[in-house]
């Protein structure tokens, strides 16, 4: 078993026929990170096009069409101080006869403490001040 350490230099946002930055077999592990879903990487720059931008693909040597891959998140860790989050549900996720009913949609910040892996709002006068995720 190999571990990997990629540095991604371009992001997808779509699945498709999209070269392998990485070839891997059975097992291996990789390092890597990514960007959120606006496109922006852990110091707040613009690094891909918003629309949950995606690092990869990785080639498995010895997969074939019809094949099912178990993929194992080890850890996930915050590479930044902040994160962000919208307010409302996403359009795209309830009924589209109750999209017009839904209030007007805004970005929150939240403050990240990497240590404890915790989050909280960063507003105190923010409608949900107080808590910790």
């Amino acid at each position: 078993m190999a571990v990997h350490e990629l540095a991604p230099s371009r992001y997808w946002n779509t699945i498709g026929s999209h070269e392998p930055v990485l070839t891997v077999n059975d097992g291996d592990r990789i390092t890597t990170s990514t960007v959120d879903a606006r496109g922006w990487d852990r110091h707040g720059n613009s690094a891909a096009m918003a629309g949950n931008p995606m690092t990869g693909p990785f080639y498995v040597k010895g997969a074939e069409p019809g094949d099912t891959l178990v993929v194992r998140f080890e850890s996930i860790v915050p590479n930044r101080e902040w994160a962000w989050s919208m307010d409302v549900l996403a359009p795209n996720v309830v009924d589209p006869s109750y999209v017009p009913k839904l209030p007007k949609a805004e970005r929150k910040r939240w403050k990240i403490n990497t240590e404890s892996r915790t989050a909280q709002p960063e507003l105190e006068s923010d409608m949900i001040a107080g808590l910790q995720l």
